[in-house]
């Protein structure tokens, strides 16, 4: 399993910027193998592999910005590509306030390719599969998930001199182990092959299908809450799309107007982007080729501000962070690399150290009601549990909430010592439990 390499990848990016004829030209050049195992009622039932070559190019006239993009690789398909980014731009509307393309900085290479991922290959993803089918099979329960690994390279070239390129190679796997009145979830995310243990991650969400049978019902309320890490994970997911961008702090759209400098959320929080961490995935430049720089957006409760990129770095005055996403986009800078500073807690302390709450495994349906203070509604799902005097008591069926992510987070009482990514989708953060004093649950599902 391999995608283009480097070297390739820059050629590309190369061949594409010389057939550009614009005042600037940018390149980005997306090239991913991806091999997907599928699983359902305890057995595959898929198993796909995709591998595609993708160029962009962004051509600058002037104010003028017009963008194209293209898998066909023959001559007259990345010709094609290039003359219409510039037709694009020839008839976009100028934009007074767009910089030109970034110059070329500094970036930081880091190795993010494990040989234990290029090599798992079909046999092994079916092994894994089988793991984790395995754990749920003999407990008389279902079991549903993926085993995926992929390689991607990507790279950017720009006609200001930018030549930037990193290879990469991912793991995710999920579990969803059904029983007849309860379900556990577990979700496993990593670049290399070799630290997934697909029977502890079959276990885990067995062992949440096991315990979850037969919910009773709770009234809704305000409760004391202990979230799981892909609980805490879809909060940050949603406070990244509303409120860390330059574009939505500018706009008036983020909790984080007109807050700079102050305290908003608890001072146990303190939340950043970074991309250079030891055991940080993904990228160390973004999609304009601009290194990306660790930033701390929240620390200890305090807002420090937002991601950016070349465009909302000039029109601000500040920093470019390196959080540009591919052009065009209309969401601004995007921070890839979220990560929740630990705490001293483990999950079973905080659990001890409540009296009566809610335990939960994860959320679902989760959509945005006010994006300014990341006003959120949605489900529990996959193991919601009744805590009584210090104890994970009885299973409760799933809840409905409508909670403000940033008032949910100004009551942190406690932040747990393990981290570990989160998240079955998009760029995963990296997050522990957290225990949250205050959560608004608004109903019960039948």
């Amino acid at each position: 399993m391999n995608s283009l390499s480097r070297e390739d990848a820059l050629r590309l990016a190369e061949r594409c910027l010389g057939l550009t004829q614009a005042d600037q030209a940018e390149v980005l050049v997306y090239s991913t193998a991806s091999y997907l195992t599928r699983f359902a009622d305890n057995r595959i039932h898929q198993n796909v592999g995709e591998e595609n070559l993708q160029v962009s190019v962004r051509a600058v006239l002037g104010k003028r910005v017009g963008v194209a993009g293209t898998n066909r690789m023959d001559d007259d398909g990345i010709a094609e590509c290039c003359a219409n980014a510039v037709v694009a731009a020839r008839n976009a509307v100028e934009d007074p306030d767009f910089p030109g393309l970034p110059a070329p900085q500094p970036i930081e290479q880091r190795d993010r390719v494990r040989d234990s991922t290029l090599e798992f290959d079909a046999q092994r993803r079916a092994e894994a599969a089988r793991d984790l089918i395995d754990q749920s099979r003999m407990r008389g329960l279902t079991a549903a998930g993926r085993v995926e690994a992929s390689a991607t390279t990507v790279a950017v070239a720009n006609s200001l001199g930018v030549r930037v390129a990193m290879p990469l190679t991912e793991v995710r796997a999920s579990v969803l182990s059904m029983g007849d009145s309860g379900s556990g979830w577990a979700d496993f995310t990593g670049d290399d092959a070799d630290a997934l243990s697909a029977e502890e991650l079959g276990e885990a969400a067995a062992s949440l299908a096991e315990r979850s049978a037969d919910p009773g019902s709770l009234d809704p309320g305000t409760h004391t809450v202990v979230l799981a890490p892909d609980a805490v994970a879809t909060m940050l997911d949603f406070l990244a799309y509303t409120g860390f961008s330059a574009k939505a702090v500018a706009e008036g759209s983020s909790f984080m107007t007109g807050h700079l400098g102050e305290k908003v959320l608890s001072e146990r929080v303190t939340i950043a982007d970074d991309a250079l961490a030891g055991d940080a995935l993904g990228m160390t430049f973004d999609f304009e080729g601009m290194p990306k720089r660790p930033i701390e957006l929240v620390r200890e409760g305090v807002v420090v501000g937002p991601v950016t990129d070349s465009y909302w770095a000039a029109r601000t005055g500040a920093e470019n962070t390196g959080g540009a996403l591919p052009a065009p986009n209309t969401f601004g800078p995007m921070p890839l690399n979220l990560r929740l500073a630990a705490g001293d807690a483990s999950e079973d302390e905080m659990i001890a150290s409540v009296k009566r709450g809610v335990y939960v495994t994860r959320f679902h349906y989760v959509n945005v009601e006010d994006p300014t203070r990341a006003v959120l509604t949605g489900m529990t799902r996959d193991g919601t549990f009744l805590i009584e005097d210090g104890k994970l008591g009885r299973p409760v069926k799933n809840l409905r909430f409508t909670q403000s992510a940033v008032e949910a987070l100004a009551n942190v009482l406690a932040v747990g010592e393990h981290r570990r990514y989160a998240g079955d989708e998009g760029s995963p953060p990296f997050v522990p439990p957290l225990l949250l004093e205050k959560f608004d649950f608004t109903g019960q599902t039948r």
